[in-house]
This record gives structure tokens, sequence and C-alpha cells, in this order.
């Protein structure tokens, strides 16, 4: 065969999706030619199809060093050197190319999907932006522009890319099933449902829709449709780690025990040192806990923890510095001067994860003309670049932020005269919050850390922003911060801050209610004792809890696990604890 004939069959066979024989006719050209750079580049592209992205690149590089303005090579290089994780890389080469190459779409497509995974989201709306200049309605791009507000936390602005792809394709399914999260931190979550509903409609099979879908019925509190749909996606992949793991959360405490052979069994094919491994490992903790296996059910809870520990590392020095610098920009009390701008009225609930910031949200939410709005984290957002960039923040800055803020908030019922923002982690920026909005409410819950300790213990959270929580030590550390954090904000900001004690709360929800209600300048209304009865969705990890009346269930639960606590306990800070740590 000549070297013609078996680039043909090259090409041939890559398109019908035969990597194999694609790369064994590719590397039999380039023995025929080697002074051509078509052969090596279909042989990397076959490579790279084949499962072995790293194993592509030599192959992408040896076609560019035999022809340097080959722009497929290039951008082929590009594309695999972001799958493997090398996006620094792919961006010079991407730079470079932009340049040669203005005109190519696919060029700033990539870039753009390379400063995204360098954090660099901006630049990337920029690329994006070009991308489309040039090839108008590409629906890849809009997805794209989509992962790139989403981590901006222009939630709104996402969900308007993902409507653009819905305009040109009413059917496609990433779309309306990547939608459904988005829609639902907008508080639209009838319009959630929706989607996702369609999304599986059209294909029943696929397990990501699925997975959404069930999800949604959850955070609804249609727990039984959530079930439902955990379990379709069992038949289509029977060890599927993140629906077994959800399964153990909402069904039966006998059918829970029941599912540890099925769990046992997934772990024997999971990968090690992987996400799906710790759900397994979750999942397997409850369901043994469930068969009162007391002491297994803790064994695996650690394993658990461990596995998540080792993928996703907390770096206590650096969290330290990073807190050490925000709270060094306020070194003295606030005046605090102005008003807030014109519109429903911010109240900022912070606190530890799991301390029960929720609840507070959902009493809150009870009034009649006060929207709850979840865990917005759009005030981190906007301040990403000027704390992390040590940028100054003056009463300019704090009004585009605050106009950027109101742009991002959902459309809020009419009447409506304050909305609460529960984003726990806002604590570090209460400085911020209070010379943007002058007259914000801000609401500190506090409860005893060996509680929220042992709940985040048994907790898997999504993301890596809470890493911390996966390791005794590192817990510590981050608890002591937020008490550091939270008694300087009460120095340079006295009597601005209304802390709430969790036991305080379910103890006695109207009482310690209502003097909430009156901190935020709300008269009291009945509702906002039954916060089980108003809550309409819940994103969080309390979406199972928030549904029954309020109960004193998970105070002092600390007690029966002091030997589990222990570490944790010897890395507090007792002068910051002190309050919880007399006994």
């Amino acid at each position: 065969m000549t070297y013609e004939n078996d680039v043909q069959d090259a090409q041939r066979f890559l398109q019908v999706g035969n990597y194999k024989r694609s790369l064994k006719a590719a590397l039999s050209a380039v023995k025929k030619s080697p002074r051509s750079a078509m052969a090596p580049n279909i042989a990397g592209i076959a490579t790279s199809a084949s499962g072995h992205p790293s194993d592509a690149i030599k192959y992408f590089q040896k076609a560019i060093a035999l022809n340097p303005d080959f722009a497929d090579a290039q951008k082929n290089l590009a594309q695999t050197l972001i799958v493997i994780g090398r996006a620094d890389a792919a961006l010079a080469v991407l730079v470079r190319l932009s340049k040669n190459t203005p005109d190519d779409w696919k060029v700033w497509y990539l870039k753009a999907q390379a400063e995204l995974a360098l954090g660099k989201e901006k630049d990337g709306l920029g690329s994006v932006q070009s991308a489309l200049a040039i090839q108008p309605d590409t629906l890849s791009v809009y997805h794209l522009r989509s992962l790139l507000n989403l981590s901006l936390g222009r939630i709104k602005d996402a969900i308007d890319d993902l409507y653009a792809v819905l305009n040109i394709n009413p059917d496609d399914v990433v779309a309306l099933t990547n939608l459904s999260l988005p829609l639902a931190r907008q508080t639209r979550s009838q319009e959630a449902l929706d989607v996702v509903q369609k999304a599986v409609e059209l294909d029943p099979s696929n397990v990501a829709a699925r997975y959404r879908l069930a999800t949604q019925f959850v955070e609804m509190g249609q727990w039984d449709e959530g079930i439902f749909h955990y379990k379709a996606i069992l038949e289509f992949e029977p060890d599927h780690p993140a629906a077994l793991e959800q399964l153990t959360l909402l069904l039966p405490k006998a059918q829970v025990a029941a599912l540890e052979p099925k769990i046992q069994a997934a772990l024997k094919k999971v990968p090690k040192n992987s996400e799906n491994r710790a759900s397994l490992f979750y999942a397997l903790s409850a369901a043994l806990s469930a068969a009162e296996k007391t002491a297994d059910a803790e064994k695996t809870l650690g394993l658990a923890n461990k596995e998540m520990a080792n993928l996703l590392r907390y770096v206590p020095a650096a969290d330290a510095d990073v807190t050490r610098a925000i709270l060094g920009r306020f070194p003295t009390e606030l005046k605090i001067e102005g008003d807030t701008p014109a519109g429903p009225s911010p109240i900022f609930v912070i606190g530890l994860p799991r301390s029960g910031t929720t609840l507070v949200e959902a009493v809150l939410g009870g009034h009649p003309r006060v929207t709850p709005l979840g865990e917005r984290g759009t005030a981190g957002f906007l301040l990403r670049d000027t704390i992390e960039r040590d940028l100054p923040f003056t009463a300019l800055d704090a009004a585009e932020m605050v106009l950027e803020d109101q742009r991002l908030l959902p459309d809020l019922p009419e009447g409506t005269v304050a909305y609460v923002d529960k984003m726990p982690e806002n604590y570090r920026l209460v400085g911020f919050l209070k010379l943007a909005y002058p007259n914000c409410r801000i609401i500190n819950v506090r409860r005893d850390p060996r509680d929220i300790a042992l709940s985040m213990w048994k907790s898997h959270f999504s993301g890596t922003a809470l890493s911390y929580t996966y390791d005794w030590d590192w817990m510590a550390f981050r608890f002591n911060l937020y008490a550091q954090s939270m008694a300087h904000w009460k120095s340079v900001l006295p009597a601005q801050i209304f802390d709430v004690d969790y036991k305080e709360l379910v103890n006695d929800v109207e009482g310690t209610g209502r003097r909430m209600a009156e901190f935020c300048d709300l008269e009291w209304q009945s509702a906002m004792a039954r916060p089980d009865l108003s809550a309409t969705q819940i994103l969080t990890h309390s979406a199972t809890q928030l549904r029954r009346p309020v109960h004193t269930d998970s105070v002092d639960k600390w007690r029966k696990h002091t030997e589990l606590l222990a570490r944790f306990v010897d890395g507090l800070d007792r002068k910051l604890w002190h309050d919880y740590l007399k006994d």
C-alpha cells in the first residue's frame, strides 16, 4: 500500500471509531513518508480518542516539528493538553495560534477552555466572545460560556446562555440538564423541574439527566419521586455510586441496610483514589449504621473522609494567610455611613456550614415579605479579585459591586422588603458587606462545634470549598479561623451582628425567632414558627431535615461520639470556644 492509501485508511477508520486500526494505518504512513506531518497528526487523534491522551502528545509535537504552521495539529495538541490537566501549556500554544490565525473560532474556543481550567474566567469570556463573533450560534461555545458564567457566580447569565442553546436546538438534552440547577438556584424550582423532565423524556437512559431530575424532586420535598428516579438510574448503571449514596439518605432504615451487599459489590469495581469510591464508602457507612453495625459504620465513614481528604487537599497556612489579609483591611471600628440602595435589603445569615443557617433562613422566610434565596455565593465571586489581588475597595467599588449583585438577583415577589442570603462562608466578608450594604442585617448562627463537626464528618459535600471537613485537624483549624474572624468583626462592628444559638432556636423557635425578626425590623408572623410548612426548595444537605417541624434531635449528639471527636476537640482553641467547652 502507498502512503496515500494508509492516510485514507487512517482517516476512514477514525471516522467510524475504529481507533486501533486508524493508529496502525497512520503509523504505517509515518514509516513510508517520515517528512509528512499529516500522518503523525492522525496518529495523535487516534491515540487520544482511544483513551491515551498523554501518549498522543508526542505525535502532535512531531507533526508540528515537521510543519510549524500546521494549525490543526497545534489545536489538537492544545486540546489534549487541556484534557490531561496541562492547561497552562495549552494556553501558551493557543495564544500564539490566536495571533497567527485570528479568524479561527475553534482557536478562541479552546483558549477559553484553557482559561476556564486556569481560573481565568474573565479572560475566557473575552475569548468566547471572539469565537461567537466569528461563528455565531455555535452550540458548544454557548455551553462553554455558561460554564464560565457559573464559575464567576453569574447564574442569571449562565441561564441565558443555556436558553440560547435551546433557541437553536430545543431538544439539546445536555442544555436541558445543565439548565436545571442554575434555575433552581434562582428559586425557579418548577422551571428547573420542567426542563430536566423534558431531558429525561427525550433520553430516558441519560443518567446525568435522570440524576438531576431525582435531585430536583428531593430538593422540592418530593422524596418518593426522587427515590423512583435514583432507583431507575441503578437499572442502567447498577453500581452508580452517587445514586446508591443518595438512596441511603432517603430510604427507610431496613431498606438502607438491605443495600449493603450491592454497595460492597460496587466497591470491588470502583478505582481507588476517586470520589466514586468515597461515595460508596459514605453509602456503606449508612447501610452499616442502619444495620446497627456501629463500629463498622464508624470505621467506614473514616475511610470515606480519608478518600476525600486525599483528593481535596486543604492548606491551613494558606487559608490563615487569606483570613489574616482580609481582617487586616479592617483594623479599627468601622464607620458605616449612607443607606443601602433602594429595593429589598439583604439579610446575610452566616456561620459554619451545618450550624443551622438553613433553619434560620427558613424561619425568616416564613415572613410573607421576606424571600429566602439560599446560598447565593455571589458576594464571594464579586469580591474574589479584590481579595486575591489585594485591590482597594473604595466607595465606588462598593457601589459597583452592589449594582452587579442586584443585577444577578432572581426576580423577587412583589412586595418583598428583604431577601435572605445564607451563604455560611460569607462570615469572611462581613466588613465588605457592611460597606456595600450599610443597612444590611447580619445574623451569625452559633452551635456547639462538636455537633457541627460530627455533622460535617457524616456529610459528603459537593465542590472543593469544604475540603477542610474531611480531616479532624483541618476542621479544628478552620473552626478556629471562623471564631477569630467573628471576634474581630464584633470588635469593629459593635452591636451590628446578631448571634443566634442553634440550641436556643430549636428549643424556643418563637422566642428566638421574635428576636431575629426585631433585629431585622420585621413584624413577627406566626408562620415563622413553622418553617417546615413554608420551605419550598432546599439545595443543601438539610433538604431532608427541614421538612419536619423544628426538633431537638440534633442537639448534643456529640456526647455519643466523644472518642471519635477527641482529636478535633484537642485542636480547638479553648479561649475562642469557651462557651461550649466548659464540660
